[in-house]
């Protein structure tokens, strides 16, 4: 995950272009598209390169792309002009904001959402694109039989999202027995994404579909599922496939015939590297540089070629095709970091370095810039340039802090933070910015008094059951402060109504104030307001986890199971009872 975070900005923002749609009403689209072709929306596209070759290859279909950065709505509107595609429009905004408004009900055949950021910090929750109103927005913007198709990297999100959709009575999950895939077909491969398969980290993808009736059957996989002697995990789908040479043989031919692009013949190529068939490897490998399109291919694909067959020269002129492909600082970084690491060549990495800081970007592109060229280069005049530029830079509220942070972890140094903090502090408009700024303040600079001043201010900005308590937790955990912690407590259960709220409320006294009166009474609470499977089984886990409670977490379950209606939930229900309970699921259910 990048250190710096995007989030939707405050201000207008509007450009002079025919792509661009700066309206706020229901647009006439065959008017604006000049047909009546299928309506295909990505939300937060990024610098917009799928959704270019989604237009380009669909040339049928109608693309309507949403996203908050400027930069990528200037990005994505240049490539639509360089294609010279007539397909696709462009809107500036936060989708959840801007979705009412630009589509009817049952209007849009299909939704892409790549890699939306995860928000992994409780307090920061509220901030995740998903969540069961704009789920439930989402199905009554597609037409029956229409599809949603997402991807992240975190499987607490992956997780969650499925929980939502699944919940979802118009939705059907496509995706069975796991719920979700670890790759996909069919669709191009965004930069982000092909960052994570070439560092062999986890993606998983996930596929809904409208349904043309309202409501879904009641269980229709606990049948199936009785039958079934195995239970299978909840990352059956990821498992490796294992067997003998001829087997292996098999998978990686039918593997490299069914390779969709470079990315994923290169990993094909590693993999019968790794089986020690070298020759065979080189031609895929060649098949690949054939099909590179980025400067991402290119440069996984020159590191491969060096590292698995040791052929410095084919590399060199691979990492030669890298360069003339970059177009942004960091793809040059990159670029530059991976020639330094297998080549070995000082002259040309500072070179690249060079090129990368004349055309900064964001603010996590310098400081991701000053990191690699001190750990190549060691030049710490230069780094020095770079952060300074990169203060220069720093005007929203994420900027300024984040910064600061880095500053002080990397030198040490209380000065230049005390001061980015200040800045960020007067761009703070949010409780949960402060309430971050806070925890930094005090961590780094040791200054509880303006830490105190900080949680105030976010107290008072504090809206929501999930505000008070994030905040509670923070007060508790750091300033040791146990009477301020249970007065936000309070606040927190006061606002508190759905189950989900309750349950994560009763989880925080069990791990701050340890008040397991107090804490029942919010399970018991949280359980009459739990209306669906997710709900259910968390709250059983918790019973088990935080209480100990094994026989009201088995009554829970029993709920939990009555609610399930795919596979995949009974799975994932059947390891959480296998894990807890030390039972297998049957016995919950008879």
């Amino acid at each position: 995950m990048s250190l710096m975070t995007a989030r939707a900005s405050l201000e207008e923002f509007s450009i002079k272009d025919p792509c661009f749609l700066d309206i706020k009403t229901h647009p006439d689209w065959i008017n604006i598209f000049g047909n009546n072709n299928p309506l295909k929306v990505e939300i937060g596209f990024g610098m917009g390169d799928f959704l270019i070759e989604m237009a380009a290859r669909e040339r049928y279909s109608n693309f309507i792309g949403i996203d908050f950065t400027k930069s990528g709505v200037q990005s994505l509107l240049t490539k639509v002009k360089t294609n010279q595609l007539e397909n696709i429009r462009v809107v500036y905004g936060d989708a959840r904001n801007k979705f009412s408004a630009l589509f009817l009900d049952e209007e849009l055949e299909t939704v892409y959402v790549n890699f939306p950021d995860p928000w992994p910090r409780k307090r920061h929750l509220k901030r995740r694109l998903f969540n069961p109103e704009f789920v439930n927005l989402l199905a009554q913007k597609l037409g029956p039989g229409g599809h949603i198709y997402m991807a992240t990297d975190s499987e607490p999100y992956v997780q969650q999202m499925m929980e939502y959709f699944d919940a979802e009575l118009s939705c059907q999950n496509m995706n069975q027995p796991s719920g979700f895939l670890c790759n996909r077909k069919g669709l191009p491969k965004t930069k982000y994404e092909k960052s994570f398969i070439y560092a062999e980290e986890k993606t998983y993808y996930l596929e809904y579909s409208r349904l043309p009736i309202t409501g879904k059957p009641e269980n229709p996989a606990k049948k199936d599922f009785l039958k079934s002697k195995n239970t299978p995990s909840f990352t059956e789908a990821e498992k490796q496939f294992k067997s003998n040479d001829l087997l292996l043989t098999e998978k990686f031919q039918s593997d490299e015939a069914n390779a969709e692009d470079a990315c994923d013949l290169k990993v094909v190529a590693d993999s019968i590297a790794k089986a020690g068939d070298k020759k065979w490897a080189k031609k895929v490998y060649k098949k690949a540089e054939e099909k590179s399109r980025d400067s991402l291919d290119f440069n996984w694909l020159a590191y491969s070629i060096f590292e698995t067959l040791g052929d410095t020269n084919w590399a060199r002129s691979i990492y030669i095709k890298a360069a003339d492909k970059s177009e942004s600082s960091l793809e040059l970084n990159w670029l530059a970091y991976s020639i330094f690491e297998t080549l070995h060549d000082k002259e040309w990495a500072k070179n690249l370095y060079e090129k990368a800081a004349n055309m900064p970007g964001n603010i996590r592109e310098l400081c991701d810039l000053a990191d690699s060229i001190h750990e190549t280069l060691g030049e710490a005049h230069w780094v020095g340039k770079i952060y300074h530029l990169a203060e220069e830079k720093a005007e929203e509220y994420s900027d300024c802090h984040e910064l600061a942070d880095v500053i002080y972890k990397k030198f040490g140094n209380k000065e230049k933070p005390r001061e980015l903090y200040k800045k960020a502090e007067e761009k703070a408009t949010d409780g949960s910015d402060l309430h971050s700024l806070a925890e930094s303040i005090y961590k780094n600079l040791a200054d509880k008094k303006w830490a105190k001043s900080l949680y105030s201010k976010a107290e008072k900005k504090a809206q929501s059951s999930g505000d008070f308590c994030s905040l509670a937790d923070s007060l508790y955990k750091n300033l040791n402060d146990k009477k301020w912690a249970f007065a936000l407590y309070k606040k927190a259960e006061s606002q508190a109504k759905t189950s989900c709220e309750l349950r994560d409320l009763a989880d925080s006294l069990c791990l701050g104030l340890e008040d397991f009166g107090w804490v029942r009474n919010l399970y018991v609470k949280s359980e009459r307001e739990a209306k669906f499977f997710y709900e259910f089984r968390r709250l059983a886990e918790c019973l088990f986890k935080n209480l100990g409670d094994k026989k009201w977490a088995r009554a829970v379950y029993k709920k939990a199971a009555s609610k399930a209606i795919y596979t995949s939930e009974f799975n994932c229900l059947a390891i959480s009872v296998r894990k807890n309970l030390g039972e297998e699921i049957n016995r919950i259910l008879f």
